[in-house]
């Protein structure tokens, strides 16, 4: 019995991995496949000048990780993970799936949606009984494998992951509730997410990143996610990543639709150490909306690389891409978004908006938006500010009796708050609020002494998310909206 693949990355390790899982011929063969294209292909170096993430990420030493570490099925779960399940959204969820390191060890799913055909299950289980559909949909035309040297690392390696089906017409109300959780030291985790959303259904799917990793070795989260988006289908996803600060994230998240389907992403980005994230939306149908809302806080010396696109093929499509993050300390972001509009996508509307507040002198942070448009009838907008917070707004609080950190803190809440209030899930809006209270205060304290006491002196006041200097110039300077 396999208990651990021994540190390092190589075929033969791959057919290890497959035989222990007793894998069927075409998914050892796709990972062999995916393994040849990662020798193959470089490592993405990022262009001169940028803040280096890209290369930070090159340099890292891949090969002093174990790619796969097992966890008994059905285990009883950690006591950290169990405090985490009652802090969300325990009480609402219509189901639950639960990946401890490489293994799913917990999945439970209502009885109702069972009846009505919906599948909830890890993909490993899914590779074996519902060979049919992981076969046309893993990593063929969402995610390709040869997408990145990333992606082929993660298809010759993926182990556990999500897999969820909701046949056609059903409307499931409740979210289903999927976490994951890094638990052992110099591991890689490469967790898939596989969802498939036929004709006019529509889901919730709320999917959290944890890790519980003492100690300065790093550890490695290769995150996949693959959403289908059948006819008139409905999905919102809504990510929540913490992990520790010995992490490193890399995570490529992509939708297709067809016509008239809809796929929300809601993403929140506060922990890891290095944050590699690639999202992108690809609007075959016609009639198609993608909306990407985008959250982030980075501290320390925390590096962010944020890659979004809006990808317009079909007619009449729609697109929607508000990203906001804080920087402190010496943490450094980077954030290129682009808007790409085909030669037969007519009659498209898409903008774009990436806003960065520094609170530290020590604090970079690149926001880069693009337009690469091939058709003539388009609505395309777009616009990226950065700066740090107004020095006038700051003394108006303080003359007020209001301390400088407290006043800070108000002028954060007024410039997260519009985003946060695009996020559906109302617990997952709660649970933001309050781990920015918690990264600004340096200790925890509950939502209504600090978010909402001070969102009630921010409106008093009038600080909104206005309040932002960049280069020194008045906060009614910003930069402005450029439309094509």
């Amino acid at each position: 019995m396999l208990n651990t693949l021994a540190p390092g990355f190589s075929r033969a390790a791959i057919e290890e991995l497959s035989r222990y899982k007793g894998e069927p011929e075409w998914m050892l063969q796709l990972r062999l496949q995916a393994w040849e294209t990662y020798e193959n292909t470089p490592a993405p170096l990022g262009r001169r000048g940028d803040l280096g993430t890209l290369r930070t990420i090159a340099g890292f030493n891949f090969q002093q990780l174990q790619p796969f570490t097992p966890t008994e099925k059905d285990a009883i779960l950690p006591e950290a993970i169990q405090s985490s399940l009652q802090a969300s959204l325990v009480n609402e969820r219509s189901g639950l799936i639960v990946q401890l390191d490489s293994t799913v060890v917990h999945t439970e799913l209502s009885a109702e949606l069972q009846q009505q055909g919906v599948i909830l299950t890890d993909l490993e289980t899914a590779v074996r009984e519902h060979a049919d559909l992981v076969r046309e949909h893993f990593m063929t035309h969402c995610v390709p494998v040869a997408s990145s040297k990333y992606t082929a690392l993660h298809a010759a390696f993926w182990t556990g992951g999500f897999f969820l089906y909701i046949p056609k017409g059903v409307e499931i109300e409740q979210p289903l509730l999927a976490q994951l959780w890094v638990n052992q030291p110099q591991s890689a985790v490469f967790s898939h997410s596989l969802i498939i959303a036929e004709e006019q259904s529509s889901v919730r799917f709320v999917q959290e990143y944890n890790s519980k990793v003492e100690g300065d070795i790093p550890s490695l989260l290769s995150d996949v996610v693959e959403v289908i988006a059948k006819r008139e289908a409905r999905v919102e996803f809504s990510n929540l990543q913490d992990l520790g600060r010995n992490i490193w994230n890399i995570s490529n998240k992509n939708a297709t639709y067809e016509n008239d389907a809809s796929v929300t992403f809601v993403l929140a980005d506060l922990g890891a150490k290095v944050n590699l994230e690639t999202i992108g939306a690809g609007l075959q149908g016609n009639g198609s909306a993608g909306e990407l809302v985008g959250v982030f806080f980075t501290d320390h010396d925390q590096r962010f690389t944020i890659k979004t696109l809006s990808d317009h093929i079909g007619l009449s499509t729609n697109a929607e891409t508000l990203v906001k993050g804080v920087l402190t300390d010496s943490s450094r972001v980077e954030f290129d978004g682009m808007i790409r509009v085909r030669p037969n996508a007519q009659q498209t509307a898409s903008f774009l908006s990436a806003h960065g507040l520094l609170l530290s002198k020590k604090a970079r942070g690149e926001f880069i938006p693009g337009l690469e448009i091939a058709a003539n009838e388009v609505s395309a907008s777009h616009g990226a500010t950065t700066g740090q917070i107004d020095e006038e707004q700051l003394f108006y609080l303080m003359v007020r009796g209001i301390s400088q950190p407290e006043a800070e803190r108000i002028i954060v809440q007024g410039f997260f708050e519009p985003v946060l209030q695009r996020i559906p899930v109302e617990n997952l809006r709660v649970r933001l609020r309050r781990s920015i209270i918690s990264r600004m205060s340096g200790a925890y304290e509950t939502e209504a002494d600090t978010w909402v006491d001070a969102q009630e002196r921010w409106e008093i006041e009038g600080v909104d998310e206005h309040a932002v200097s960049l280069d020194g110039n008045p906060a009614d300077d910003e930069i402005q909206l450029a439309e094509y």
